[in-house]
């Protein structure tokens, strides 16, 4: 399904009656997206009601939970004003947008397809408004949605969650697994995510990013196994057996593997999994080796008995980067949860090891 992006020609204005204004050579509302284009002509009363800030926020929670009582409850506003404006937007839209299956709402054909556009436009609203003053986080009723993988350690999760119960108890974090490459810069762009953490090093320029963690590479294995007893060498490493995170493009390897690559070494990898919370207990039960960064190597050790073991050649970090899509650089809500991810990066940088 193609994407559509917010409208050229069109402008929205916060809820001081917004105008539709067309290009000069084209037709009235030749420009505007179709779900949009009904928005000047209906009658509410005595006044002609538009699409508003107001109504599309309305119309972005309801996409969201697919519940009047749970987007009101979102929104912080009464279930009759939500059910007034789901009213609205049906009018404007001509869809039902909610229907009733058994005993649950779901939405119709249209309303999935208004998910990503009304997602959008309101991401680039915020780039036409300027905050007056710096943002409250006690004041926040928002999810904030990262993508990653989970090759950064429990602690890490447990302190960004701790730290937005404490500041911004409104707010909830949802964390999800990255995809591809590309399909995480199309997450990025589409508003389906707000940040994402990864360790790829190459980013289009209509991303920005900042430098989350650095550490060593290392090689975690039970503490029994045959190589945990001494110096391991590069030879002793390529004829092991191995366990590695999923390929993020299938048949293009890890970056992993291009490190190898460029030693020279290809490995026997007996495992890929995008879970690597299950790599402790199959690496206790098992001769396999996984490489990792320090810092999730030793939160592995905590679990079972595993043993580190220096990775037996030079080889670069890993390096790990925040990552945002230009339209949010300066949003203040969502600078104040970068600047939060980056704060809980630091203290795990800098804990004090056993």
């Amino acid at each position: 399904m193609k994407n559509e992006g917010p409208a050229q020609g069109f402008r929205f204005a916060a809820r001081s009656g917004l105008k539709a204004e067309s290009n000069a050579s084209a037709s009235p509302h030749s420009d505007l997206p179709s779900f949009l284009k009904n928005t000047v002509s209906l009658e509410i009363g005595d006044h002609d009601r538009r699409l508003d800030e107001s109504l599309l926020r309305s119309l972005h929670a309801l996409l969201a939970e697919a519940s009047v009582s749970q987007a009101a409850a979102k929104l912080g506003v009464a279930q009759s004003a939500l059910s007034r404006h789901l009213k609205v937007l049906r009018q404007l839209t001509g869809d039902d947008l909610l229907i009733r299956v058994g005993n649950r709402m779901v939405l119709t054909d249209r309303a999935q397809a208004l998910v990503v556009p009304t997602r959008r436009i309101l991401a680039d609203m915020s780039l036409l408004t300027s905050e007056a003053k710096p943002v409250e986080p006690g004041e926040l009723r928002q999810s904030f949605r990262i993508a990653t993988y989970d090759f950064l350690p429990r602690r890490f999760f447990a302190d960004i969650v701790e730290r937005v119960a404490r500041q911004a108890p409104e707010c909830d974090v949802v964390v999800r697994g990255l995809g591809s490459r590309f399909e995480h810069y199309r997450q990025l762009a589409d508003g389906e995510v707000d940040m994402v953490i990864t360790v790829w090093p190459e980013l289009p320029g209509h991303l920005r990013a900042a430098s989350l963690l650095t550490e060593p590479m290392v090689c975690l294995m039970r503490q029994d196994h045959p190589l945990a007893r001494g110096p391991m060498t590069l030879d002793d490493y390529r004829r092991a057996r191995h366990l590695s995170s999923l390929e993020h493009v299938p048949g293009q390897g890890t970056i992993l593997d291009a490190q190898l690559a460029e030693l020279g070494v290809s490995v026997h990898t007996a495992m890929r999994t995008q879970f690597l919370g299950m790599a402790p207990a199959i690496l206790a039960r098992s001769d396999l080796i996984f490489s990792t960064g320090r810092l999730l190597a030793e939160d592995f050790a905590e679990q079972y008995p595993l043993a580190l073991v220096p990775f037996p050649a030079r080889i670069k970090p890993h390096r790990y980067r925040l990552v945002w899509h230009e339209r949010t650089h300066k949003n203040q809500a969502m600078g104040w949860m970068r600047g939060e991810l980056m704060a809980a990066a630091r203290e795990l940088a800098h804990r004090p090891r056993s």
